[in-house]
């Protein structure tokens, strides 16, 4: 990520906190010390305090204007803030639409409460100044941590926020003015210790009163050595109400802003905040136990209660400072794919090469040095697991021997290529048809145009036909862990592996970092070793699905430009690959796509009466082979009119009762027709090799007795053809909950549909799925797929920062590469969940329209 790209991030999420947290001080500055003048004729303009540059607010009172990070005084109701367009003593509602419960002390008490181990005094059941941190109008926020206090360390708490004072502007309205407020308050380790708490002062003037409090309660955890306390540090505002001019004026007893600084040093100037208790490792369960090894080095060393703990190192053994924030956000570090040898230069697998398109090599020598590479990681991690302490040992053994078996897994693959002549040729082509992918996809958009006196259209760039010698010079190569991927489901997937044949494959790798190329390469192997192996197979080879329709069609574009390079190939061996074309279908909603085939052509009609109209169900909007423009058509001719004779619809064409889709340069390979089928009927009727579809798809299937041809059966039931033979998911994790359940019913009738059971055994489909976060996964897949058997790839190693086939990016001082930054917002103020979602959205897109970003 460049400096530039960073910058406007941080510019957005400033953007982010003026909008939802302030102050946000503009417009000019005015002198507000007597009676506001000369302003009657713009009293809502934004104004600041002259001198100090401090915000006033001129439009709305502070409880309207920021709900984030604000204190406000104990026992507040909506009533008391009279919000325009909120409701009195409701419950607000959280993002799953439950009613948020008001917190009592009791249960704000248990929220406090040590985790994993801490014990606390006897008086714990005492009320607690942390009672209304989560109430739907907070008046108290707070940070709990783990921290050593012998009587000589002082303890030091820096608060910082605004209050408002009104301002009458008569005779129209009132102003606030902003007043900072910045406190820092100290007591000493043997002050907290004698009384097990201290109450500090931060503002005591009327109208607003603002304390600091401090708890301390022992915590003693076998064997551990100094002693230690757990500290609670709270923020809360103590101010009353009171009625003026018959209104209550809760703004100006609120404290906006809130945020406070908890530093801790002993004698020596040493931090003295250890590591919170560590609460992710369960006795008994695997995956809490790999949770505690992969990020044993990343430590939490505070929790919020109403707000977030921060700090500013998570790999020391301590620290001297945390921070209580009510706009929190992370930067995750970034993943990089790539892999660097012994002496600096890059591993990577070229694609021409194993594709066949390079003399005197075949490509086989980077796939052995790929995994031989990952056996001495292994060797090494083994080595340094023994250096780890007994808790983490199973785990680490565990990791280790999923490593293990995913490079058996890859020596198989490679033995199974170089034994089987007919596995090593579907191989050669599908390599071939992911370069021709690649290559393709790179190519611009060929923008069209018409040219009114040879009433043609023509495109802004020539056709550029394929180039076997330029493809066979193509730098493009695989990412070391797609090969990988590639290499230890080969066996599997053509049929003469039974062992992992049930095995469910899970890529987990970072959004970006090429899941979707990996399972395509492994769908092209499986079409062209069918193909090969029967070159009369002309069903269902492959089933992709997505839960959302929005990545059906983002991903629709890639696939059909790699069926179309795997047609091209067809058309050049017709002998082998037999004469049924490979294409592919988009089996979605009537929404998206046409289900019939007078819906097709009914849509077409619509589409040129009114060419402008942004609804296109035929998807496509360019050539997947060479990019030319395809659908409505608004060229200008003389005068801006539109030319005579121009079409109004590139690359649709009613034809024999439906809509085909062809690509409009007479040029094109493809200009015949493209391999792509958009319309169910379409679809059931020529069995495309590889279908995209939406899991809310298949419900329709006892509507849809013609759905059948998907999975090779014919028109009494009866299996006629073989089944789909692969199954790719992605996005697992978009599968849960009530949608879960709901696919989980209908994976059973996939399963069985394409299970052929014309042999012994039954050859079950293969499963291939992918995510970019998950938890508990090997739970989902047996709820979803009945089959227990998972293997996640790339497995973990002894760290979450390498495992090989991913690592941290790091700079060439070592620092961390910033990967995605996620930002918490907790805005009880607003009032809904709604107006949240309203207020971040527009903050974000109204500052991604200015000229600097």
């Amino acid at each position: 990520m460049t400096n530039v790209h960073i910058e406007n991030r941080d510019y957005l999420v400033d953007q982010l906190k003026r909008e939802l947290v302030g102050p946000a001080p503009a417009g000019a500055e005015i002198d507000t010390s007597g009676p506001i003048k000369d302003i009657s004729d713009d009293d809502r303009a934004p104004y600041r305090q002259e001198g100090s540059g401090e915000e006033i607010l001129t439009r709305e009172r502070p409880a309207q204007r920021y709900g984030t990070g604000v204190l406000y005084p104990v026992r507040t109701h909506d009533d008391d803030l009279d919000l325009e367009g909120e409701t009195g003593d409701e419950p607000a509602e959280d993002p799953t639409g439950e009613p948020v419960a008001m917190q009592t002390p009791e249960t704000a008490e248990r929220d406090v409460a040590p985790s994993a181990g801490l014990r606390a005094h006897e008086d714990d059941r005492d009320d607690f100044d942390l009672a209304s941190a989560n109430t739907l109008r907070p008046s108290s926020m707070g940070i709990s941590f783990l921290a050593e206090l012998p009587p000589q360390c002082t303890l030091t708490v820096e608060v910082s926020g605004g209050r408002y004072e009104r301002k009458p502007l008569v005779p129209t309205r009132d102003w606030w003015l902003r007043r900072p407020l910045r406190e820092t308050v100290q007591c000493g380790g043997d002050l907290v210790l004698s009384n097990g708490r201290a109450t500090l002062g931060v503002n005591t003037e009327a109208p607003l009163r603002i304390e600091v409090s401090v708890r301390a309660r022992p915590y003693r955890p076998a064997g551990r050595s100094p002693e230690l306390h757990l500290v609670t540090v709270s923020l809360v505002n103590r101010s009353k109400k009171s009625a003026l001019n018959g209104q209550s004026w809760v703004d100006e007893r609120c404290l906006f802003q809130s945020r406070f600084t908890v530093r801790i040093e002993d004698a020596d100037g040493r931090g003295a905040i250890h590591p919170y208790p560590d609460s992710r490792e369960a006795p008994g369960d695997p995956e809490a136990a790999s949770i505690a090894l992969l990020y044993r080095d990343q430590h939490t060393f505070a929790v919020g209660h109403g707000c977030a703990a921060d700090w500013d190192s998570d790999v020391s053994a301590r620290v001297a400072e945390v921070r209580a924030e009510c706009l929190p956000y992370f930067d995750t570090p970034s993943i990089t794919p790539d892999i660097q040898r012994k002496d600096g230069a890059e591993l990577t697998v070229r694609m021409a090469e194993l594709a066949g398109l390079v003399g005197g090599s075949d490509g086989f020598r980077g796939l052995e040095e790929v995994v031989a590479a990952y056996e001495v990681w292994i060797g090494e991690r083994r080595v340094e697991a023994r250096t780890l302490t007994d808790r983490f040992q199973a785990a680490a053994r565990a990791h280790l021997d999923q490593c293990e078996l995913a490079a058996n897994r890859m020596r198989a693959g490679i033995e199974r290529l170089l034994t089987d002549a007919v596995a090593r040729e579907a191989f050669t082509l599908a390599n071939r048809a992911m370069l021709m992918q690649r290559v393709r996809s790179d190519l611009d958009r060929r923008e069209a145009t018409f040219d009114e006196e040879e009433q043609r259209q023509s495109f802004a760039a020539p056709y550029k036909p394929v180039d076997s010698d330029e493809l066979g010079e193509d730098a493009s190569s695989w990412r070391p862990f797609q090969i990988a991927f590639l290499l230890m489901t080969i066996a599997s997937v053509s049929d003469g592996e039974p062992v992992h044949r049930e095995t469910v494959e899970l890529i987990w790798f970072p959004t970006g970092g090429g899941k979707t190329e990996a399972y395509l390469g492994l769908a092209a192997f499986q079409m062209f070793l069918r193909r090969l192996r029967d070159p009369e197979h002309d069903t269902v080879d492959v089933l992709m699905r997505y839960t959302l329709r929005l990545l059906t069609a983002q991903q629709f574009q890639r696939a059909a430009t790699l069926l179309a390079a795997m047609e091209h190939l067809r058309r050049e061996e017709p002998e082998r690959l037999g004469n049924h074309p490979f294409s592919i279908g988009l089996w979605v909603g009537g929404g998206s796509t046409p289900n019939r085939r007078a819906d097709a052509i009914k849509d077409l009609k619509e589409m040129r009466k009114s060419p402008r109209d942004p609804r296109n169900p035929f998807i496509l909007l360019r050539c997947p082979w060479c990019q030319a423009a395809m659908g409505p058509f608004s060229p200008r001719g003389k005068r801006g009119r539109r030319p005579l004779g121009a079409p109004e619809v590139l690359g649709y064409e009613q034809s024999e009762g439906t809509v085909v889709l062809k690509c409009p340069d007479q040029e094109c390979d493809f200009a015949d027709g493209l391999p792509v089928l958009v319309v169910d009927e379409d679809i059931y009727e020529q069995r495309p090799a590889f279908v995209i579809a939406t899991v809310d798809k298949f419900a329709t299937l006892a509507w849809r007795p013609e759905a059948r041809s998907i999975f090779g059966l014919g028109e009494e039931g009866e299996r006629s053809r073989r089944p789909p033979g692969l199954i790719i998911q992605d996005e697992l994790h978009l599968i849960s909950g009530p949608l879960g359940s709901m696919v989980g019913l209908y994976e059973a009738v996939i399963a069985e549909l394409c299970t052929d059971r014309r042999v012994e055994p039954p050859v079950l489909p293969k499963i291939v799925s992918s995510t970019a976060t998950i938890s508990r996964y090997r739970e989902q897949i047996q709820a979803l797929y009945g089959r227990t058997n998972v293997s996640l790839f790339p497995p973990p190693g002894l760290s979450v920062e390498d495992s090989f086939f991913g690592r941290y990016a790091r700079n060439e001082d070592g620092s961390l590469q910033p990967g995605r930054r996620y930002v918490g917002i907790h805005a009880p103020g607003l009032g809904s969940f709604q107006t949240t979602q309203v207020r971040t959205y527009a903050a974000i897109l109204q500052a991604a329209r200015f000229d600097d970003i």
